[in-house]
């Protein structure tokens, strides 16, 4: 090479970076792509599904040469308009596509090697309509039109020119362009489904609004890839049992080489939450439309699992997809629909927590630090009094279709309250969702194999270790100062940890997610339930009004 190149250059075309360019250090032996945080072309990870996590890599080979390879992307690699199975040698000026209609971008480098080739072009070249020989032509021609005819000879490029000129204006004019296609639509059906549903989050799979739309329960790619447009296309689904036909989209026309993608978020009735047991379901697609004049049709039935209302999946991401523990615990933004703050019989608890252990005091409305500090204990305090045990084991992993994911069971607040037991995932919902009632802002603290509870007040976090009542593994049980003091070590570690960017450790803000379309379930009042918080009630107020020793949890704030 004459020039030292000294750095790539991406110039987007389309997508979410159309019209951007980034550039990077040549000396970076590949460049990673896809919507991993890790790629070094990093696409958006919520609008971008077409893409990836690790789609594909530009590498510098030891001879110079630079290839891309494709990494078993789910929807394929194209460059130059050719789909790449492997890896292919890449040079300035091509163009890369990440699956059929994704996002694309110029590839180039800075200064460009000399010599450097071009990239291939295609074209069409039209068959000549005669050959003929000018010389011959002109040798019949009389000396004195010869002038005028070699005029003649000069105008009919012109004449064609014009011609062309005018219908590329034409074409470019949408109701002829309609009016002269010629040829047959051809509908090419990509489906991307979610396997395993969450009765749960029901609420949050019919939200499009929800996470900006992340947790979609089914994603229709619907291309064209014939020589005519396709009219009226209509994307219609039903879930037998649930949900009757509904209309995904209306479609008024795609042409040819275009595509439409179509998310899909059902309406599923409230009643889903009612289920204790795990069931294979149908989800039914039903794309109609208009090609040449005549009405198709085009039918798909998948199956998924919906699981249980008490079913908790930690991750919807296929296996081969998976590259660490974010991706592992995927799902923890769907955490706040297990936190039921407006659960009657959640109300109900924290009603008889204020009286029997704080006095009738609540915390929710001052927002002084000390005051949410003895509201937390009293909380762990009612547990302690009417002896909930914390019952410690950890999920199985299940495999459903390509996602192998942990799956627990998990008891709802209320059925940790009656049950009066809880693993410590639970009871942290059971503690955020008494927190959430009382006006709080309830956090999430998770860490390697352990999760538990805690508050953000005046932008200040505070945590404490629901477990600490006692149960398998521990030996003992802390008082609520214990306790407090417990989980703020604990805060404190992973605050460090999470600041060097410790794989597991994750904080769930409840009332960000929330805010963000995470509705929790509803659940219904329930007579029996509220017999038995009346029961624990009676235990709750033994020990009198709780004793805060507010010198003490100064020290430790």
């Amino acid at each position: 090479m004459e020039r030292t190149v000294k750095q790539y250059q991406i110039k987007y075309k389309g997508g979410t970076k159309a019209n951007q360019m980034e550039t990077f250090d040549f000396t970076l032996p590949e460049l990673r792509i896809g919507r991993d945080p890790q790629s070094e072309i990093r696409f958006d990870p919520e609008r971008e599904l077409v893409v990836s996590r690790q789609h594909a890599r530009i590498v510098r080979q030891p001879d110079g040469r630079i290839t891309i390879e494709d990494n078993r992307s789910r929807n394929g690699l194209y460059v130059n308009g050719r789909r790449i199975t492997g890896s292919t040698e890449l040079s300035p000026g091509d163009e890369v596509q990440l699956g059929n209609n994704g996002p694309t971008f110029i590839f180039d480098l800075d200064p460009r090697p000399v010599p450097v080739a071009m990239p291939t072009q295609v074209i069409d070249i039209p068959s000549p309509t005669g050959v003929f020989d000018a010389q011959q032509v002109m040798d019949y021609v009389p000396a004195g039109r010869q002038r005028a005819k070699t005029i003649g000879w000069f105008a009919i490029p012109v004449v064609f020119l014009l011609a062309a000129a005018a219908m590329l204006w034409m074409g470019f004019t949408r109701e002829t362009a309609v009016s002269k296609m010629v040829g047959d639509g051809e509908l090419d059906i990509q489906i991307f489904p979610l396997q395993a549903m969450m009765p749960a989050a029901y609420k949050v799979y019919a939200n499009p609004m929800a996470l900006d739309g992340r947790f979609y329960f089914c994603k229709v790619v619907v291309d064209n890839k014939g020589s005519g447009e396709l009219q009226d296309v209509k994307v219609d689904y039903s879930v037998p049992g649930y949900i009757d036909w509904t209309t995904a989209d209306e479609i008024r026309y795609i042409l040819p080489g275009g595509a439409s993608v179509v998310a899909i978020y059902p309406q599923f009735p409230q009643r889903v939450v009612e289920k204790t047991t795990q069931s294979s379901e149908r989800m039914q697609i039903r794309i109609t439309y208009m090609n040449s004049g005549k009405l198709e049709k085009y039918e798909k039935t998948y199956p998924f699992q919906m699981l249980s209302r008490n079913d908790y999946m930690y991750t919807n991401i296929p296996v081969n997809e998976i590259r660490g523990q974010q991706d592992m615990e995927d799902n923890n933004d769907l955490a706040p629909v297990f936190i039921t703050p407006q659960d009657p019989i959640v109300k109900y608890y924290t009603q008889q927590v204020q009286e029997k252990v704080l006095g009738g005091a609540t915390a929710g409305v001052s927002q002084n630090p000390q005051e949410v500090v003895r509201f937390m204990m009293g909380v762990y305090e009612a547990t302690r009094r009417t002896g909930m045990v914390y019952s410690g084991t950890s999920g199985a992993q299940q495999e459903i279709g390509d996602i192998v994911s942990t799956q627990q069971k998990v008891r709802l607040p209320r059925e940790v309250i009656t049950g009066n037991t809880g693993l410590c995932i639970e009871m942290a919902f059971l503690y955020a969702s008494v927190f959430a009632s009382e006006g709080l802002d309830p956090v999430i603290f998770f860490v390697p194999g352990h999760a538990y509870p805690g508050v953000r007040v005046n932008g200040q976090y505070l945590a404490i270790e629901a477990t600490a009542v006692g149960g398998a593994g521990l030996g003992y049980i802390a008082t609520a100062d214990q306790a407090f003091e417990t989980g703020m070590k604990q805060l404190n570690e992973f605050m460090q940890k999470a600041q060097q960017g410790a794989p597991g450790y994750s904080l769930i803000d409840v009332k960000q997610l929330i805010n963000s379309g995470v509705h929790p379930m509803e659940l219904t009042d329930d007579n029996f339930m509220r017999i038995k918080v009346d029961q624990l009630a009676q235990r709750m107020a033994l020990g009198g009004p709780l004793v805060f020793q507010q010198q003490q949890t100064q020290q430790q704030l």
